[in-house]
């Protein structure tokens, strides 16, 4: 007898995924075939069975020698997704989450992107039309009027959910099968913080003045958002640096953290990763680094200026525009409704402009510099 089940989302679902397919197959329902665009899992009714199944992703997913000496076997392959099974009482070796992980990590980035232009659609665009429609007589609207922005927020609101749906699985995880733990510092003496804007579009400029403080005394203790939390009176030679990924392999950080360097900060922005790594060296010795290559580093540092600059411009394009078309049409007396809203594009345009020019100087005049 064959049975299907419905799960949508479930390759973003991979451990709970995997823990329903082995509670199916305790029920005497064991997997045959999955159909992907329909997300539908069929089972054929056999005999109950306790079993482990592990999800592996990727172009070429195979599935190791090694893997099939110790109990391990293909169960479906559906394109790049490979279901493998385990029968064994106790299992000591398992697949890879390598592929799972990257493909997660880059849907993660790309709905984080369609999330921000659902928030600029929310905020930006459809809060000044809302109000408008509210000032107005309801009577008078067809209900077109009505259909059309309450769609586009659902469908706005709906790719912010699965933004922070994929963070939370993805962070899951890291956390679980990857040494992504930041390195935690004990402060025994006195605290303080200090705030730095934009930090993470300046890796540069961070470094230098994470030196500067640590030959001040500064211990770095913790980061939290723009703001640094240091520990005074710490007499320490530590390296700071600042390293900016557009992708991040499974190995990235084990490798680091062997080498001795420790994971004081990471935080995923709408243009790539970012972390901190600190490592603590002697008097005498040459200060430790990552050994990026200072071509590609300056390149991806232009290429993310390059990105937050075009957002800006677009959202100053964007906001000018509907603020010079309705100070054509404004009437002076007109009603607070209209005054409202002039007065919000106004302020959105000269923050997004003083914003632009900020980050313009900062790279231009500081960061480059810094590169040579």
């Amino acid at each position: 007898m064959t049975i299907k089940r419905w799960r949508p989302f479930w390759s973003y679902r991979i451990e709970e995924t995997e823990q329903w397919l082995a509670e199916m197959a305790h029920d005497g329902l064991q997997l045959s075939h999955i159909q992907r665009f329909s997300r539908l899992f069929q089972f054929e009714k056999v005999a109950s069975i306790e079993t482990i199944y592990q999800i592996q992703y990727g172009k070429s997913a195979q599935l190791a020698k090694t893997l099939q000496n110790n109990g391990w076997h293909e169960v479906v392959r559906a394109k790049h997704w490979l279901i493998v099974k385990n029968n064994h009482p106790s299992i000591s070796l398992f697949p890879s989450r390598d592929g799972v992980l990257r493909r997660i990590s880059f849907h993660e980035d790309k709905w984080s992107r369609f999330a921000i232009i659902s928030a600029w659609i929310l905020f930006i665009i459809f809060m000044p039309f809302c109000l408008m429609l509210f000032m107005l007589d309801f009577e008078d609207l067809a209900p077109i009027w009505w259909m059309i922005p309450i769609s586009i927020i659902i469908l706005a609101v709906s790719n912010i959910r699965l933004s922070f749906f994929l963070k939370r699985q993805l962070k899951a995880l890291e956390k679980k099968y990857f040494n992504t733990s930041i390195d935690q510092v004990q402060a025994t003496g006195k605290v303080f913080r200090k705030k730095k804007n934009n930090w993470v579009y300046f890796p540069k400029m961070l470094d230098k003045w994470l030196m500067e403080m640590v030959a001040q005394g500064n211990r770095l203790v913790k980061v939290n958002g723009d703001f640094f939390i240091f520990e005074d009176g710490q007499n320490e030679k530590v390296s700071y640096v600042c390293e900016m990924r557009k992708r991040v392999e499974p190995s990235y950080f084990d490798m680091h953290k062997e080498a001795g360097w420790q994971l004081k900060h990471k935080t995923t922005q709408r243009f790539g990763s970012f972390f901190i790594w600190a490592k603590q060296y002697k008097e005498g010795e040459t200060i430790p680094t990552l050994g990026h290559d200072i071509t590609e580093e300056r390149k991806q540092t232009f290429g993310t200026y390059l990105k937050q600059s075009a957002s800006l411009l677009f959202l100053i394009v964007l906001n000018l525009t509907n603020l010079l078309l309705r100070i054509k049409e404004y009437k002076f007396g007109g009603d607070i409704g209209d005054k409202t809203v002039l007065g919000i594009l106004a302020i959105v345009v000269l923050l997004s402009v003083s914003i632009l020019i900020n980050v313009s100087y900062k790279y231009f005049y500081k960061e480059r510099k810094l590169y040579s």
